[in-house]
């Protein structure tokens, strides 16, 4: 009888009743509880699943269109001279009056920044006969210094005077307008939603010749597509303009969103 005491006296041994075998009974009793709610819940999911009705995936796009509040040229000042140093003093000095003119014709918000400049050589095929065979080569023949501004207007009635002014003070090249707006994200979310509508309107039409209904949305993602906005301007005859300034009638942008959404049906 001493020997059974001690046995039963040993931590985690003791008789009922006591403290250490409650403890860890308790536990052993509450991991298999854990278990048990795990096993019945894993059933219940897979019947969710078998629950579900009938899908139906679409696509649409949705566009809005809106007159353009602001546009942008690209203008290039190009100098040539026999040195670099030449050809970029004499850059600086063709730039300095292209910015004293264009920021003239411009409005408290709108904007003219450096967009790059670069000084580079200009090569030209030279051919030299070398014994018997003509050999050629490319040989710097000068240097060609370019200085390339960003203009952006709000005020599109003037979009002619900035184009004529920057032509005739310095700026060689010249690309533009590109119309754009300054609510561009607001408009696009807008296009998003306007293509959400058109899905649902067709899932429900679907559903409809099924003879079922639409319950909800199961899936949905988005894609937007850039695309660039160019001179939306419908040509005027020649002259039309004041001053022989280049004549623009603003026509209108349209913004593009796409969805790809899946529709769940219910009887």
């Amino acid at each position: 009888m001493k020997k059974i005491g001690n046995f039963f006296s040993r931590p985690g041994f003791a008789p009922s009743g006591t403290r250490p075998f409650s403890f860890r009974w308790g536990r052993v009793l509450g991991l298999l509880a854990l278990m048990a709610s795990l096993t019945l819940a894993l059933p219940a999911g897979a019947a969710e699943e078998k629950r579900q009705g009938p899908l139906v995936e679409l696509e649409a796009e949705g566009t809005v269109q809106v007159k353009p509040d602001k546009a942008t040229f690209t203008f290039a000042v190009v100098t040539e001279a026999a040195q670099a140093q030449e050809a970029s003093q004499a850059n600086a000095k063709e730039a300095e009056k292209f910015l004293e003119a264009v920021k003239k014709t411009l409005g408290p918000e709108d904007k003219v920044k450096t967009l790059h400049f670069q000084v580079m050589p200009i090569f030209r095929k030279t051919e030299k006969v070398q014994g018997k065979e003509k050999v050629r080569k490319d040989e710097i023949a000068g240097y060609r210094a370019v200085h390339r501004f960003l203009v952006e207007v709000r005020d599109l009635t003037r979009l002619g005077q900035v184009a004529d002014t920057a032509l005739k003070n310095g700026a060689n090249e010249g690309m533009g307008p590109f119309f754009g707006h300054t609510q561009e994200e607001s408009l696009n979310n807008q296009a998003v939603v306007k293509a959400l509508e058109r899905a649902r309107t067709l899932a429900e039409a679907l559903a409809q010749a099924s003879g079922l209904k639409l319950k909800r949305v199961v899936k949905m993602s988005t894609s937007h597509e850039v695309r660039p906005r160019f001179a939306a301007a419908k040509a005027m005859p020649p002259g039309a303009g004041p001053e022989g300034e280049p004549p623009l009638e603003v026509g209108e942008i349209t913004f593009h969103g796409r969805l790809t959404v899946t529709f769940e049906l219910t009887p």
